[in-house]
């Protein structure tokens, strides 16, 4: 239960946020159009109702590499318990493109000429590798510092309920303030994603590639490193307050 609340966690947590971008970007949907409050708002629910129901379901709710990494070289969990976890976040992301090209099938034929890879992946609205990576290292550890304080500080004892605070809270704000690179700060959000994308087919998507550089430079290392400082500095937190 422990795996298989890894995967359903994810899974709920990105089939929300690809829908919701799916509806922005496609043609022929009800919304049709971005604004910040709502994308601020679709994303962080489906983070937080992705954690909620991992932790229902008796799960850990990492739904996060950087989270699995950070555990790994602090001792929380071992090589192989990294590597299955990784292994439902990855499986998860396979299948929330996939539901999210089948339920909107129609509306990606429709659209002819428009970028799809952005649905399942954040992309800077400048491209600058080293800058995007310092961007992406800040984001995520600040929103998974929130995030993994906050659970950590109630003992698990009403995580769902502080993990669906505080993620709206710290995607509201990045969102709004720190959107230059999409902040994916999650590398099973943008990374997997990519991955499946590339294998799925999914129609219109010819002659679009995904940009493996900046996939791996800023939505892996960066996002990682940020959540691996961010698991470290909650562990040395909760150390100082005993």
């Amino acid at each position: 239960m422990v795996y298989l609340s890894e995967f359903v966690g994810s899974l709920v947590f990105l089939l929300g946020g690809y829908c919701y971008m799916s509806n922005i970007t496609l043609k022929n949907t009800l919304i049709g159009k971005l604004n910040f409050v709502e994308l601020s708002f679709a994303w962080s629910l489906s983070v937080g109702f992705g954690l909620c129901i991992a932790v229902v379901l008796g799960g850990p709710a990492l739904l996060n590499p950087g989270v699995v990494f950070g555990l790994l070289f602090s001792g929380g969990i071992s090589a192989s318990q990294a590597m299955l976890y990784l292994l439902m976040e990855f499986l998860a992301a396979g299948v929330a493109v996939a539901l999210t090209v089948i339920n909107f099938h129609d509306s990606f034929k429709a659209s002819e000429g428009i970028s799809k890879r952005g649905i399942f992946s954040a992309y800077p609205v400048q491209k600058n590798l080293v800058l995007n990576f310092v961007q992406e290292v800040c984001a995520t550890f600040v929103f998974l510092f929130l995030v993994l304080a906050a659970v950590n500080v109630t003992e698990g004892k009403t995580a769902a309920l502080q993990i669906g605070a505080i993620g709206f809270a710290a995607v509201f704000l990045l969102s709004l303030t720190l959107d230059l690179t999409g902040f994916s700060m999650n590398a099973m959000r943008s990374v997997f994603s990519s991955i499946w994308f590339a294998l799925i087919p999914i129609p219109n998507k010819e002659g679009e590639k995904v940009d493996w550089a900046y996939q791996l430079v800023v939505n892996l290392v960066g996002s990682t490193i940020g959540g691996v400082l961010a698991v470290f500095a909650v562990n040395a937190c909760m150390a100082a307050l005993g």
